[in-house]
């Protein structure tokens, strides 16, 4: 395997494991039985290091949106395929929505090297584009009307909602754990009332998004469904049926 994937290796399980304040060089440095000057001779600084580990995460999930652009139905259900893999990136690796919004910060983005904050850039845009192109096709077939919500106000109504939920998974509060409120589980649905008020047609309550749901899981995403699978028996956090 090569040095520096490795490193990022056991740098990604040091994450998942104990968080930012958690990842400690030295112990990483144990684990991959090279010397903690090997780290530094590929990474500028721990924060280069956790910068290089969101990147990878990052390119899945642009990966995995762009499945959606070949996707075989409406417009409304190729934006049903990026909720699906944000949902499946989010139950794979738990820990990577607070270390992304964690690399967001200025404080650490000025510790990691121009080259990666680049690469973390043009890899993030490409994650928009794919919802802007669904966006602007659902314009052209007539889904969305033209005198309705402007195309940045949908992508950002979408990406408020999955932080939202991400960050409240992350972070949930008694009250919610008292009320048996898991934030993910919702998403799907708040989904479908914030894209019904913008009225991107077909509407939830007029086309079978079930049978959208099963063809997305057995078409789209078997591969990394099943995996999933093995790693964890909890699917509570998959987008339920419409």
């Amino acid at each position: 395997m090569d040095r520096e994937q490795l490193i990022i290796d056991h740098a990604d399980d040091l994450l998942a494991e104990h968080g930012y304040h958690g990842l400690n060089l030295d112990q990483l440095a144990e684990r991959i039985e090279y010397s903690k000057a090997t780290i530094y001779n590929h990474f500028e600084s721990k924060e280069d290091l956790m910068a290089a580990v969101d990147l990878r995460h990052l390119k899945l999930r642009a990966e995995l949106f762009s499945r959606a652009l070949i996707f075989p139905g409406n417009s409304r259900e190729r934006m049903c395929v990026v909720g699906w893999a944000d949902s499946i990136i989010a139950q794979m690796y738990p820990h990577w929505s607070s270390l992304h919004q964690l690399m967001e910060t200025h404080s650490i983005q000025e510790k990691v090297c121009q080259t990666r904050r680049d690469s973390l850039q043009k890899i993030g845009h490409r994650c928009f584009e794919v919802a802007y192109e669904i966006i602007r096709q659902a314009r052209l077939s007539g889904d969305l009307p033209q005198d309705g919500p402007s195309d940045a106000h949908i992508l950002c109504g979408l990406i408020s909602l999955a932080k939202g939920a991400h960050l409240l998974e992350s972070n949930q509060s008694s009250f919610l754990l008292k009320a048996g409120i898991r934030p993910l589980d919702m998403l799907s649905l708040n989904y479908d009332i914030f894209l019904d008020g913008a009225q991107w047609k077909p509407l939830h309550t007029e086309f079978n998004y079930q049978i959208t749901d099963q063809r997305i899981q057995s078409d789209v995403f078997a591969e990394e469904l099943a995996h999933l699978q093995q790693i964890t028996s909890n699917t509570s956090h998959l987008p339920p049926a419409q």
